[in-house]
Order: C-alpha cells, then structure tokens, then sequence
C-alpha cells in the first residue's frame, strides 16, 4: 500500500505565524479546520500529513483573501525551517553545492514525489521544479511558497538583495505581477511550460561565507537518518546504498542494482518515478558526494577516485565533478582546506 505524502511540521509553523504577523488572523481555529494539532507545530522534526498542509493553505488563503500568501510563508524561511538540510545549505562551499543538496534531501520538507533538476547552460544555470505524478500536483500557493524558500535560503547564505536571472511559473499572475516581480527581485514569467529558476553562473559558483565542509557533511548524514526514519523501505534509500558498495566494482549499473533487489527494471524504475527520481539521477548524487569526501580526504589520487566511483577515466571523472560543483578537483580541495 502506498505511502501517503508528508510534510515537515516548520511550514506550517511559518503559516500559522505569518497569519499572526502579517494578517493579524488567528492561526488556531485555521490549523483546528485542516485538521492539524497546534502541540505539534514547535517540535523538531515532526511531520503532518500533506494532504492537510494542503487544507490548510486553501484555509489561510480564503481567511486572508490573499492567493499570494504562499509568497509571504515562502520568504519568512529561517535556518531551522529545513531540519537538517537548512544547516547543510548554509555549510555548503556554494549555492550550485547548496541547490544540488536541495535535489538530494528535498523529502526532508515533503515526501510528495518531486524533482528538481538542476542544468547548465552556455551562460547560465536552470533548477526546475516538477511534480511527475498526477496523483500529487504542486498546488500554486504550495509552489509559490516552495520556490520563494529557495530564494530565501540564498538570501540567508549570500545576502538580501541575491536573486535569480528570471523565474518561470506554471501558473498565472493572480492579478498580483508586480508582487512576485518585487519578492523574486527579477523578471517573473507566468504560465510558463516549466516551474525554473534561471541563474547567472558566477553567482552560484562564487564561494559562501558560511562555507564548512565538516558541518555540510555531518549535517548530510543527519538529513539521511532522517529520511530513513520516515521511511525504512524507501527504493531510493536502497539503491543508494547499493551503488556506494558496487560503484568500484564497474557493475553499478541499473540491471544489476534491480537484480540485487529482486526487482525487474522497468519495477526499479517505476518505484522510484514514484518517489519522484530515477536511478540515473541517484547514480549521480551519490558520486559526488562520494567525490567530494575522497577529494577532501586529500589521500586519493584523481584516477583512483575515477575508479571508485565507476567512472571510465580520470577526465571523465574530472567533467562530471566540474559539472556538479563549477570547479575543478584541485580547486574545490584548496578552497576547503582555506576554510580550515
């Protein structure tokens, strides 16, 4: 039986306050009508169920006549909202680092299946935003909130005024342009056939403040526990774990990680569509942050790390990592260890 979708418990705290603050609305009888216990707000880590964060944003925006909350919610994001990945965000070398994270532990906000690809261009970098299954679309107010989250944890680690090149928008302008015009700090585009940010390279690839590898590190490893705790059996977990001990091998293909799995292919990859991956997509993540530990660790040479994450030679290795990071192995260590 599937799993129902959930949300972490911090989103909506930040309604509820954002409903106190900003609108001068009473949160309790709003989150009482969703069906969602005001004792659970504050408690780290915990979770409600989606379907009734989405009560409750359809809720707040009646009480407030307002289909732009989400934009407000969105904005208010703080370093505590994510669990884990707040943390590991404000530790990473930059934000390409940080939105790559983002790709990899965004369950730890909701567990609804969603993917966030993040692609380079002659001149820039896209991160869309999808929701592949039907089952559980990305209601505007919900999306708004989310996207303007990530434009807030940028602001948090760079400064106020950071913002993309443009923003695109699966839905329409609610009669409000100019507010998301004025929030994103950038052009905005609505109706757009994708929900995408648009950056200019130099700012993602330009070193963050709060850059430490050892607390991006540790804190990945909380995130990963916690995912785990809300999902033991999850198949992204389990393929992640199989390619870190088969990627040496050669083998760590998607025919083999199915048969240790005892799974057909075409099931691996419906499962994890599910999940809102692919095995591609958790090949790639899990090599580099395995690059990124080998790197740091300092003891490996380029082709033995070009052999332990499965890759053919030591250039191509050397791409893929500029790829993920905007900076070559040598350049990404010297700027670690200028931290320490």
């Amino acid at each position: 039986m599937e799993k129902e979708p959930t949300t972490i418990a911090s989103v909506a705290q930040l309604i509820a306050e954002v409903l106190q603050t900003h609108y001068n609305v009473d949160p309790a009888p709003l989150l009482e009508q969703a069906g969602l216990d005001p004792a659970l707000l504050n408690a780290p880590g915990t979770r409600y169920p989606r379907a009734n964060i989405m009560n409750l944003w359809e809720i707040a925006a009646k009480a407030t006549d307002d289909p732009c909350i989400g934009l407000t919610v969105g904005f208010k994001v703080r370093t505590t909202s994510f669990h884990a990945l707040s943390h590991s965000w404000l530790a990473s070398q930059t934000l390409l680092e940080a939105l790559h994270r983002l790709a990899r532990y965004h369950r730890v906000i909701a567990t609804v299946p969603l993917e966030i690809k993040i692609s380079e261009t002659a001149d820039s970098y896209e991160v869309a935003v999808r929701y592949p299954n039907p089952k559980y679309p990305g209601p505007p107010i919900a999306l708004d909130s989310f996207m303007a989250s990530i434009i807030g944890l940028c602001r948090t680690a760079t400064n106020s005024h950071f913002h993309p090149l443009k923003v695109c928008l699966g839905h329409g302008d609610n009669d409000r342009a100019s507010d998301y015009i004025n929030a994103f700090e950038c052009p905005v585009d609505f109706m757009a056939d994708k929900n995408a940010f648009y950056f200019d390279k130099q700012s993602l690839q330009a070193p963050l403040p709060g850059n430490n590898p050892d607390i991006a590190k540790a804190t990945d490893k909380v995130a990963e526990h916690y995912l785990e705790t809300l999902d033991p059996n999850q198949v992204t977990t389990e393929v992640r774990k199989l390619l870190i001990n088969l990627l040496p091998t050669g083998e760590a293909n998607q025919q083999m990680i199915a048969s240790r799995m005892a799974k057909s292919v075409s099931t691996l990859q419906r499962q994890l569509r599910d999940e809102g991956t692919s095995f591609r997509e958790i090949q790639d993540e899990t090599r580099q942050r395995l690059a990124e530990d080998y790197v740091q660790d300092g003891g490996y040479s380029l082709s033995e790390i070009a052999y332990l994450l499965g890759f053919s030679d030591q250039s191509n290795f050397s791409r893929a990592f500029r790829r993920w990071n905007g900076t070559s192995p040598s350049e990404y260590l010297d700027e670690s260890q200028d931290k320490h």
